[in-house]
């Protein structure tokens, strides 16, 4: 009886810790984030999570929940090896520079379609996957002025 008690008690135990470890949430890459915030030093404003994912309400940011942004960058060749890799993996300076590279390639794109670029977006504040966030109309001519495009730099493509 004693033993059986026992058996019962570590089989519940154990079927909690794999319930508990199935249905943790996948951890985003936030070396991914640090290079890429660094890379365009990004504030608080658009250099968290929500640059690359929709994350809800009591949900955290997955491969499962990027926004078009960040699929983007995922969706560069060199990000192949990269991905499904967790926070605990010791990326090099080489692979974190891929990313950043990632980024820097869809610079002149508009992932989110809301009429301005990725790199406008970053430089202005505003997150490049989110159609919601938008830069504002005179700051974004402001930008405009201060950087034209390069004439190698092709038209913003959506």
């Amino acid at each position: 009886m004693f033993k059986r008690k026992h058996a019962e008690i570590a089989a519940v135990m154990l079927a909690c810790a794999a319930v508990a470890i199935l249905t943790a949430p996948t951890t985003a890459q936030t070396k991914f984030l640090e290079k890429v915030r660094k890379h365009y030093q990004l504030d608080k404003t658009n250099g968290k999570c929500e640059l690359c994912h929709e994350v809800k309400p009591k949900e955290e940011p997955s491969r499962k929940n990027l926004n078009k942004y960040g699929i983007a960058i995922q969706q560069d060749a060199k990000m192949k090896p990269l991905l499904g890799k967790d926070d605990k993996y010791p990326f090099t300076a080489a692979d974190l520079d891929v990313v950043k590279d990632a980024a820097v390639k869809i610079e002149s794109l508009d992932s989110d379609g809301d009429g301005a670029s990725n790199k406008e977006e970053l430089d202005l504040g505003t997150i490049p996957g989110d159609p919601k966030s938008i830069p504002e109309k005179r700051a974004l001519e402001k930008y405009r002025k201060a950087n034209p495009p390069k004439a190698a730099e092709p038209a913003m493509k959506k």
